[in-house]
């Protein structure tokens, strides 16, 4: 079952250069499957990992990893993390721990060998499986195989089905069909019964364009494709509602895009009467924009504020750094856990989606416009 996980992971990654497969098997926790070898792609032969074999890789003793999974107090949560992470690379699981496994989709829209929020979010899913009895796998679906309704070989020995990150109306309802317990993360659908966690994204866009009219800004774009996700439609409605309260036209040449099928693009179309700020539905998207202002003369922020969404890295290495909304991925993790085990505990209560607010965090790609924005 694991090893064809792996395999389906290393055939999809093979599409990319070596580079970014290290850079893809880094973000997602599977260098060591990847790159050390530890299960024979080619065949059906499965290297049983010990406890020793962990201890030697971490350069600890057998005893140590055997508290870890002990869950013992005499080892620091810092350490037990680093040994289950090792764990979780050698494809080692200590069964009597785990009540319920649950397969994580995630689909190629998303695939970028940088991508921040996704990864982000599945390490805090990994982060809170022990505690949980719990155990994720994660699966990679292509365009094909969501078009077609195919789910991946093993999926169906899992107890439950994780969705991380928006897939089709179509192809939620077969997964729903299949009789295991679905749930969707960061995404849901009018009409459709299953368990879902969403971020307020509306509200949280909403707020930040307002922050920005408070600071004296008028001429304010969107920088996003509609209908990409619901989320950045959300984020959307929500900085149109700022611009509808303040009595501010809406004009077309304020709305861009930010990607193609194949992905963010690289400089984006900006309009000939630029606009004073820029909403952007991403921090990436926020990060290669005002690389772009920048090299084209625009002093940021002081000529032309900037505020992303998801406050990943790209917020905090970007120059300046970027203000941005806080999705709390922590804490989403915890409640779509919380669903799936009330799921499995009781599969037929009402289907439920909770709604996690968002924070702003303020930085410095935000200047008032009587600064000469």
């Amino acid at each position: 079952m694991l090893v064809g996980n792996l395999r389906n992971l290393y055939a999809q990654a093979m599409k990319f250069t070596a580079v970014s497969l290290a850079s893809f098997a880094r973000e997602w926790g599977y260098l060591a499957s990847f790159c050390e070898c530890q299960y024979k792609l080619g065949g059906n032969v499965l290297k049983k990992v010990s406890m020793q074999d962990i201890a030697t890789e971490l350069g600890i003793s057998k005893m140590t990893v055997s508290k870890c999974f002990k869950n013992s107090e005499d080892i620091s949560e810092e350490t037990k993390q680093i040994i289950l992470r090792k764990a979780d690379e050698m494809g080692y699981e200590y069964k009597r721990r785990i009540k319920y496994r649950v397969a994580v989709l995630f689909s190629e829209v998303y695939f970028e060998p940088n991508e921040k929020f996704y990864n982000g979010l599945y390490r805090r899913l990994q982060e809170l499986e022990w505690e949980n009895n719990m155990k994720f796998s994660l699966f990679y679906v292509s365009r094909e195989d969501e078009r077609c309704n195919m789910v991946n070989a093993g999926v169906e020995e899992y107890d439950g089905i994780m969705l991380l990150g928006q897939f089709s109306k179509k192809y939620v309802l077969f997964l729903m069909g299949t009789g295991r317990s679905v749930l969707c993360l960061d995404f849901r659908y009018r009409g459709v019964e299953t368990d879902s966690v969403v971020s307020d994204s509306f509200q949280a866009s909403y707020n930040l364009t307002s922050h920005l009219i408070e600071m004296g800004h008028r001429r304010i774009a969107f920088v996003g494709n509609l209908n990409y996700t619901n989320s950045v439609n959300d984020r959307y409605l929500g900085y149109y509602k700022a611009l509808l309260e303040e009595g501010i036209d809406l004009e077309a040449q304020y709305r861009i895009d930010d990607r193609r099928e194949q992905g963010i693009l690289e400089r984006f179309l900006l309009p000939e009467d630029m606009p004073s700020a820029f909403v952007c539905n991403n921090d990436h998207t926020a990060y290669i924009l005002i690389k772009q202002l920048k090299s084209v003369g625009f002093q940021v922020p002081r000529e032309v504020s900037v505020v992303g969404f998801d406050d990943v890295l790209y917020s905090e290495i970007s120059d300046p750094p970027i203000t941005t909304v806080h999705v709390h991925r922590r804490f989403m993790a915890e409640q779509a856990i919380l669903l799936m085990k009330r799921r499995f505990q009781q599969p037929d209560a009402r289907p439920r989606t909770i709604t996690i607010d968002c924070s702003i965090q303020y930085r410095e790609s935000v200047a008032g416009i009587s600064r000469g924005a």
